[in-house]
């Protein structure tokens, strides 16, 4: 197999040890927001530094944008199943012991 056919190894080791690098320089990185804007200017940088004409490279930048929306999908649907789960294993019993869920009346 190809190096281009490989997919990324992305964890959430990697994620996690991105991000305490991120907050060594900026504390305010904990915040995933903000550290969501360094990978963006990091992203940018990068790209800035290709060798290929600006074209090329916002085609590469919207390309990007596209994977990274798809990630954020699966990010959010993995949450939410592992966020149902323990909802459904635990719907009598909220509703007996009357734990309090946002949305609720």
């Amino acid at each position: 197999m190809s190096e281009e056919e490989q997919e990324l190894q992305l964890s959430v080791d990697m994620v996690r040890d991105i991000q305490e690098r991120l907050k060594q320089a900026d504390e305010r990185a904990s915040d995933p927001g903000v550290a969501a804007q360094y990978l963006a200017a990091v992203t940018g940088f990068l790209l800035g530094n290709i060798n290929a004409d600006t074209e090329k490279k916002k085609e590469f930048l919207r390309q990007l944008q596209d994977f990274a929306a798809s990630v954020v999908d699966d990010v959010e649907a993995q949450n939410q199943m592992q966020q149902a789960q323990p909802a459904a294993a635990d719907a009598g019993t909220q509703e007996k012991s009357g734990i309090w869920q946002p949305g609720d009346p």
